[in-house]
C-alpha cells in the first residue's frame, strides 16, 4: 500500500510539472501578445521587431494548441525558444520607455 501511494505521488508531482510547464507557456504567450496590442507599447516597437515577435506568438500559441499532451521539457523548450526572440526585443522597448520617460 505504501509503495502504491509513493509510485501515484511520483505520478502526481510529474502530471503536476507537465501542468505547470504547459500554463507557463499559455500565460507568456498570450501576455506577450497582450502586451504587443497595447497602444501604448504598439506605438513604441519597431515594425519588424513587432512582425517577428507576432510571429513567433502564433506559432507559439498554434504549437500549443496542437500539443496539449507534450512533455514538461517540450513546454519548457517551447517557452525558451519563445523567450530567446521575445527577450532583446522587449529589453529593446523597455529601455526605449525609460530614455523616454
Amino acid at each position: 500500500m505504501v509503495a502504491d501511494a509513493e509510485k501515484y505521488r511520483a505520478e502526481d508531482e510529474k502530471v503536476a510539472q507537465r501542468i505547470q510547464a504547459r500554463n507557463s507557456l499559455e500565460s507568456y504567450a498570450y501576455n506577450l501578445r497582450n502586451t504587443l496590442q497595447d497602444e501604448k507599447v504598439a506605438g513604441r516597437i519597431d515594425v519588424d521587431d513587432k512582425r517577428k515577435l507576432e510571429d513567433v506568438i502564433k506559432e507559439a500559441i498554434t504549437w500549443f494548441e496542437n500539443n496539449q499532451e507534450a512533455e514538461t521539457e517540450e513546454y519548457e523548450y517551447k517557452q525558451k525558444s519563445v523567450e530567446e526572440t521575445a527577450n532583446p526585443i522587449m529589453m529593446k522597448l523597455f529601455w526605449s520607455i525609460e530614455k523616454v520617460d
